[in-house]
């Protein structure tokens, strides 16, 4: 009975000691793969949900660990997370097979043009990184979700900065005082953006629309350019530094704030698309889908600059 009693004894010790080498994080993942999602009713006061995504959500951490290991199981996070983790991870991985490309067709291809080309690359990377950051903390606490909400702002901002700069670069390209001109009101209008989007009067939900309306206002922008130079040289012109791409990049982000701001489809059937397929994740695709069309438009611009401009 005495060797009864200890066997049990040392059995449920065993357990005890496993599960407190568990907590103290030896093997915390296998804990957070079997984490229990919540619903929406479930959620801390501070957490602002998607009011059609009923479940899926991730409890509230208050680790970096813990956060960033729930890229291992699924909720309704995950679709967000790695539409921009992977595209991320692969402009940055791009920008030297893209300069071997470049060089191979263009031996005199200068440093403050390819700079340009990276600058662009670069920006859409932080935005896209920096948006994955932001959706893997969401859950973290109320102090690190908003700091990464404004972190995520500003990788907009900067990827909106990076795509008028190269845009402008190469479609000014022998006119480098208007190149200037428009640097700089793009740099004012983006500062503007960045206040009002971070000034704490703006953060609160009803306060959403406004949000999206300043980065449509900063990027429809680019219709003054785009005008001026069609004035200046026609619409071949136009066609020629890859304006057609830039187009194409508009109307993808059209195409996704509709659905980012109508909450498509998951407000014609709420609970249908918690995991998968909600809005915030097809904004984020078509996202993605812009930068490529940039990427496309920027390299015609700087294959025309060097083949055909008349300045050269």
């Amino acid at each position: 009975m005495v060797f009864n009693g200890l066997l049990r004894f040392r059995i449920i010790r065993s357990k005890q000691i496993k599960e407190i080498a568990l907590s103290g994080g030896h093997d915390q993942l296998q804990l957070d793969k079997k984490q229990t999602l919540l619903t929406i009713q479930q959620l801390p006061p501070w957490y602002d949900p998607n009011p059609f995504v009923l479940s899926g959500y991730r409890p509230e951490s208050r680790s970096y660990y813990r956060s960033f290991a729930s890229w291992l199981y699924c909720h309704n996070e995950t679709g967000n997370i790695y539409s921009h983790l992977i595209p991320g991870i692969l402009l940055l991985s791009f920008q030297g097979i893209l300069y071997e490309y470049i060089r191979t067709k263009h031996e005199n291809l200068s440093n403050f043009d390819w700079s340009i080309v990276s600058l662009q690359l670069l920006t859409a990377s932080i935005c896209l990184l920096t948006s994955t950051t932001y959706h893997t903390l969401l859950n973290h606490s109320a102090a690190v979700a908003h700091r990464w909400l404004q972190l995520d702002y500003i990788g907009i901002i900067a990827l909106i900065l990076g795509d008028f700069i190269s845009g402008l670069h190469f479609g000014f390209y022998c006119n480098p005082q208007l190149k200037y001109f428009y640097w700089s009101l793009i740099l004012a209008f983006s500062s503007a953006t960045a206040v009002a989007l971070l000034s704490p009067q703006f953060r609160a939900p009803e306060w959403r629309s406004f949000r999206l309306a300043s980065f449509i206002c900063t990027g429809l922008s680019a219709f003054a350019p785009i005008g001026h130079a069609c004035v200046l040289w026609g619409v071949p012109y136009l066609w020629k530094i890859g304006v057609q791409y830039y187009l194409l990049e508009g109307l993808f982000l059209i195409i996704g704030c509709y659905f980012w701001e109508r909450r498509v489809p998951e407000s014609l059937y709420p609970g249908a698309f918690d995991i998968w397929g909600h809005s915030h994740t097809i904004w984020h695709v078509f996202v993605t889908f812009s930068i490529g069309a940039h990427v496309m438009g920027l390299l015609y611009g700087l294959e025309y600059s060097y083949s055909q401009a008349q300045c050269r």
